[in-house]
C-alpha cells in the first residue's frame, strides 16, 4: 500500500495535492457547520475539485510529451486559467443569472471529464487503446467507491458501537469526518492508484467482455430493435393519416439514438478481434434503420419551435439532433472502425455552442426578449417598464390566448435569466401567475340535414353503414392543437379509417341556422370509402383542448 501510495504520488503529484486540500476543506466546513460565506465555500469547492479532474487529466496527457518545457508550459496555462475562472465566478453579482455561466461551465466539466478517457491517445492507430483505458478507469472508480463505502460504514458502525456498548458520546461531526475520509480521500487515492499506466495504458489488443457481449446481444439489441419497430409503425401512421408528430416522439428517438451508440461502443473490442459477420451487419445496419427515424425527431422539434418558439432546451435539442445524423452518417462512412470521435465530437458542439458570447442561452434570451417588447409595444402606448396595474390591464385587453403566452414568456425569462432581463419591460412586482379573469374563447358549429333526408350512393359503392360517434378532448385521442391544421382527423369507430372534419366546410355549414343544411361529403383516409355527414355539433377552445367535443351522424360508404 506505501509503495502504491509513492507511485501515485509519483504520478500524479498536483493530483494528490488537490485531493488533499479538498479533503481538509470538507474537514473544515463540518468543524464550522458550513457557517459563513456561503459564495466563498461554493467558490473554494469548485476549485477544488475542478483542479482535481484538470490536473488528472493534464498528468496522463503528459505521459504522452516528451519536453519538459511543454509539459511545464501547458500546466502553468491551464491551472492559471482555472485559477483566473474561480476568481470570475466569486466576483459575479449575487443578483445576476447564473444560467449561461451555468450552462457553460457544464459543458467545460463534460469535456474536461471525456479527456481523461482520450486526449492521451490521439495519436493511436485505432480506439482500443483508449476503450481498454476507459473501461479499467470505470472499472476502477467503481471499485474504488464501493471500497471506500465498505470502509466508511464499517468504521462509522465500529464508532456507533462506542455508544451502543459504553455510552460513550459521539459528535455526528465524528461521522462526517469518517465519510469524507474514505469516500472522498481513501477512493481518490485508490482509484489513481488503480489507473493503468506504461504498457498496460497504450493496450492495444482488443479485450471482449463475454459478459458485455451477452448483455449487448440479448438485452440491448433486443430493446433496441423494438424502439425502432414502434417508431416505424408510428411513422407509418402519421403519414398515412398525414398528420405531424407529438412531442412525445422525440424523447423516443433520443433514447433508441442512445442506444444504437451504446451497442457500436459495447461491440467495438469483439468486432477489432474477430470481426464476426453478424456484428459487423449490426453495427452497419444499426446507423441505416436509424437515420430515417430522425426526421421525426426533427419535425417533431421544428413543429414545438413553429407552435411555441424557441427555448434553450429546444435549441440543444435540436442541436442534439443533427448531430445524430452526423454520428449515423459518420458510423456508415468509416464502418464504425473508429468510435471515439463520437464522444469527441458530441463534446466539441457541446463546448461551442455554450461557451462563446454568442451562446444559445443568449439567443434564447436575447429572442424572447425581442417578441415581449414587441407584444407589450402593440398592446399599449405606455412607457416601457410597464407597472403592474398597466401590466394586468393589457392582459385583460389582449385574447386570453396572446395573453397566456405573453405571460408565460415573461415568466420563462424571470425563471432563466431573472428580473434583470426584464427590467426595461416590466416591473419587478407584477403577479405571473395568475392571468386576469378572462373567458376563453371557445368555437361553436352545428348543423343537420331535414327529416327525413334523402342521401344519393355515390357511385362504385355498394355498402351502407349508418355512424352515430361522440369524441372528447380528454379521451386523448385528438392530436394537439389540431386547429392549426384547419382540419379534426376523427378514427371511426369499429374501423381503421380515418374521418377529416375540414374547419372551414363546418364554418359554411353553420352559416344553415335556420334551415337544413345539404348532406355534405367528407373525405375519409382510405380511397375505397365516402362519408356524407347528416348532423355535427362541435364545440372547442383553443386555450382548453381537453374541452373540444364533437358528436356526429352520417353514413359511411364501401366499395
Amino acid at each position: 500500500m506505501g509503495g502504491t501510495f509513492q507511485t501515485t504520488l509519483k504520478r500524479f503529484p498536483v493530483t494528490v495535492v488537490f485531493v488533499l486540500a479538498l479533503t481538509l476543506y470538507l474537514f473544515h466546513l463540518i468543524s464550522i457547520e458550513a457557517k459563513g460565506d456561503e459564495k466563498l465555500f461554493w467558490v473554494t469547492g469548485y476549485y477544488l475539485s475542478t483542479g482535481t479532474l484538470l490536473s488528472l487529466t493534464l498528468h496522463l496527457w503528459c505521459e504522452e510529451v516528451k519536453r519538459n518545457s511543454r509539459k511545464w508550459m501547458i500546466q502553468i496555462t491551464m491551472h492559471a486559467l482555472l485559477i483566473a475562472d474561480t476568481w470570475f465566478l466569486y466576483s459575479l453579482s449575487p443578483e445576476r443569472s447564473l444560467t449561461e455561466i451555468g450552462i457553460a461551465h457544464a459543458a467545460a466539466l463534460f469535456a474536461l471529464g471525456l479527456s481523461v478517457f482520450f486526449l492521451s491517445f490521439t495519436q493511436a492507430k485505432n480506439d482500443i487503446p483508449s476503450w481498454n483505458f476507459a473501461t479499467s478507469s470505470i472499472g476502477a472508480l467503481a471499485t474504488s467507491l464501493v471500497i471506500g463505502s465498505i470502509m466508511s460504514g464499517g468504521i462509522s458502525l465500529l464508532i456507533l458501537s462506542l455508544h451502543t456498548l459504553f455510552g460513550i458520546d459521539v459528535s455526528y461531526k465524528c461521522y462526517l469526518y469518517i465519510l469524507t475520509l474514505c469516500n472522498v480521500c481513501l477512493a481518490l487515492f485508490l482509484f489513481l492508484g488503480l489507473l493503468p499506466q506504461g504498457k498496460e495504458k497504450h493496450n492495444d489488443r482488443p479485450l471482449p467482455n463475454a459478459f458485455l457481449n451477452s448483455i449487448i446481444h440479448y438485452l440491448f439489441l433486443p430493446l433496441e430493435i423494438g424502439y425502432m419497430i414502434v417508431l416505424y409503425i408510428y411513422a407509418g401512421s402519421i403519414l398515412a393519416n398525414w398528420e405531424l408528430p407529438i412531442g412525445w416522439v422525440s424523447w423516443l428517438v433520443t433514447i433508441m439514438m442512445g442506444g444504437c451508440i451504446i451497442i457500436e461502443f459495447g461491440l467495438y473490442p469483439a468486432r477489432m478481434e474477430k470481426e464476426k459477420r453478424t456484428d459487423r451487419l449490426i453495427a452497419r445496419w444499426l446507423p441505416i434503420l436509424a437515420l430515417p427515424l430522425l426526421i421525426l425527431m426533427t419535425v417533431s422539434i421544428g413543429r414545438r419551435l413553429q407552435d411555441y418558439g424557441i427555448t434553450i432546451n429546444r435549441l440543444y435539442l435540436l442541436t442534439f439532433n443533427l448531430w445524430c445524423y452526423l454520428v449515423c452518417i459518420g458510423l456508415l462512412t468509416n464502418r464504425a472502425r473508429r468510435i471515439s470521435w463520437i464522444p469527441i465530437s458530441f463534446a466539441c458542439i457541446f463546448l461551442l455552442v455554450s461557451i462563446l458570447p454568442v451562446n444559445y442561452a443568449s439567443i434564447t434570451r436575447n429572442k424572447i426578449h425581442k417578441d415581449i417588447e414587441t407584444s407589450l409595444k402593440q398592446a399599449t402606448t405606455h412607457p416601457l417598464p410597464l407597472s403592474k396595474d398597466i401590466y394586468e390591464t393589457c392582459l385583460k385587453e389582449m385574447p386570453h390566448a396572446q395573453a397566456a403566452n405573453l405571460n408565460n414568456r415573461i415568466r420563462y425569462m424571470r425563471d432563466w435569466f431573472g428580473w434583470e432581463s426584464l427590467q426595461d419591460l416590466v416591473a419587478s412586482n407584477v403577479s405571473l401567475y395568475t392571468l386576469p379573469e378572462t373567458e376563453p374563447e371557445s368555437h361553436s358549429y352545428r348543423g343537420q340535414t331535414s327529416s327525413p333526408v334523402s342521401v344519393n350512393i355515390p357511385q362504385g359503392y355498394n355498402k351502407l353503414t349508418a355512424i352515430e360517434q361522440q369524441i372528447s378532448g380528454t379521451d386523448n385521442a385528438l392530436p394537439e392543437t389540431w386547429w392549426k391544421n384547419g382540419t379534426l382527423p376523427v378514427l371511426i369507430e369499429g374501423t381503421n379509417d380515418t374521418l377529416y372534419f375540414d374547419l372551414s366546410i363546418l364554418k359554411e355549414l353553420n352559416q344553415y341556422e335556420t334551415e337544413p343544411m345539404p348532406p355534405t361529403v367528407l373525405r375519409c383516409s382510405s380511397p375505397e370509402k365516402s362519408f356524407i355527414l347528416t348532423r355535427f355539433s362541435l364545440n372547442y377552445s383553443e386555450q382548453e383542448p381537453e374541452d373540444t367535443y364533437l358528436s356526429f351522424n352520417g353514413y359511411l360508404f364501401t366499395k
